[in-house]
């Protein structure tokens, strides 16, 4: 049984997975950006948030089943 809820609010894991996931997020971001040169902000939006839900389903596999 893991104690992981009585030592970190809802919040704080919140916090936690967006700081882990934001690298994901800027890769994304200029990823999009450079592939849809005439869309620039909606490419940059919709592939930040593609790297950042990738991110998270990577440490999501590595913390629930890889570790």
């Amino acid at each position: 049984m893991s104690d992981i809820g009585s030592i970190f609010s809802t919040g704080d894991l919140i916090l936690m997975a967006m700081i882990l996931c934001a690298p994901g997020f800027v890769l994304g971001a200029a990823l999009g950006a450079w592939a849809a040169p005439g869309h620039r902000l909606r490419g940059a939006a919709l592939w930040g948030l593609a790297g950042f839900a990738l991110a998270f389903a990577a440490w999501w596999a590595y913390l629930t089943v890889i570790k």
